[in-house]
């Protein structure tokens, strides 16, 4: 057997290195309280961010952007910030938009550098963020539920998950369904569907716990106005025997995106509330916290509508879209924004696309 005799040099490398990690990251979050948010980057017209992720230092935002008519066509754009400057390093435009509505909700990576994004016109696009290249993975998202709540015609894909297996879980929110699309793309099925899903706005957020053994899913708003987080085992057809409620929210506070840390706390945005809740591996709630962010050109930002969450683990923060739609403010929106909240916590387990940086 040959014997690795660089084995006790590497061991003595790791020893030196830790320690030097542990003070990078110390510095970087010297003299912050957790709960202390501040701006990271303002997000350009056409705004409304509301899907975030990260990946090599970048972070990548996605939103409704632009609901154009006829005559006046602006395509979706993904826009990619410095996650340590703000500075916008990147712009997609999407390709393929007719019109007259076209919108982007969320997004995740996949293996490598292909960005998975809902458009709500073309399905769930496929992206390679080195190249630019897109492709359609899964198109067909059609009704397949009489919502007491949602005209019958369209569906709202909102978020989007990848299980250890590949297969990808997309939430529609009028449609009170999660559907199912098959590892390296195709058409989707319906996976689950339920009444007590349906509301005003139904399933939105949605993550598979660290072991790829649940799905959780938030319900926005329900007919009374309450929002919760359910569950459901991975089983090929569950039950709806099998929903249950992980955590029930009051009337207003609007569960939104949600995002695992790996201290097995779910974070939740609270869209209705403008807050960020944090849930215990139980399902009780242990920390609510809530803006202003600190604005790095002087004053502060508010929080508006939080709507998704992802995390820099180079600072054990938590990223999150200002995605501002309730505001009632007119285009382009000043509260359009990306800010980082302190959580001293780091990502949870993706299936595919973690960014462990």
């Amino acid at each position: 057997m040959r014997t690795n005799r660089l084995a006790p040099f590497a061991l003595l490398l790791t020893f030196l290195v830790l320690p030097l990690v542990g003070g990078a990251r110390a510095d970087v979050n010297r003299g912050r309280a957790v709960g202390d948010s501040k701006v990271i980057a303002a997000v350009p017209f056409p705004g409304y961010p509301e899907g975030i992720a990260v990946r090599d230092g970048l972070v990548y935002t996605s939103g409704p952007a632009a609901f154009g008519v006829p005559g006046n066509f602006v395509p979706s754009k993904i826009f990619a910030f410095d996650e340590q400057t703000g500075a916008l390093v990147k712009t997609i435009v999407i390709q393929g938009q007719q019109g007259p509505i076209n919108a982007l909700s969320c997004l995740a990576f996949g293996d490598g550098d292909d960005l998975y994004v809902l458009d709500e016109g073309q399905g769930v696009l496929k992206i390679n963020v080195e190249t630019g290249q897109q492709s359609v993975y899964s198109a067909g998202f059609h009704p397949v539920f009489q919502s007491a709540f949602n005209p019958p015609a369209p569906v709202l894909i909102n978020d989007l998950a990848f299980d250890k297996r590949g297969n990808l879980y997309v939430t529609d929110s009028f449609e009170a369904t999660i559907w199912r699309v098959p590892a390296g793309g195709g058409a989707p099925r319906v996976w689950f569907t339920d009444p007590r899903l349906d509301g005003p706005f139904g399933p939105n957020g949605v993550r598979i716990d660290a072991k790829s053994e649940r799905l959780y899913v938030t319900q926005t708003f329900d007919a009374n106005g309450a929002g919760y987080v359910y569950t459901l085992p991975l089983v090929e057809h569950p039950s709806a025997a099998d929903l249950s409620v992980f955590h029930a929210y009051t009337p207003g506070a609007g569960p939104d995106g949600v995002a695992f840390g790996r201290s097995g706390k779910l974070y939740v945005a609270l869209a209705g509330y403008s807050q960020i809740s944090v849930l215990a591996p139980d399902g009780s709630e242990q920390a609510r916290y809530s803006g202003p962010a600190q604005n790095p050109g002087g004053g502060t930002l508010p929080w508006a509508n939080p709507a998704n969450i992802a995390f820099n683990n180079r600072t054990g923060s938590l990223l999150v879209t200002n995605h501002a739609s309730l505001t009632g403010l007119p285009d382009p929106s000043p509260l359009f924004a990306v800010f980082d909240l302190y959580v001293n916590d780091k990502s949870g387990k993706l299936f595919k696309g973690e960014d462990d940086q």
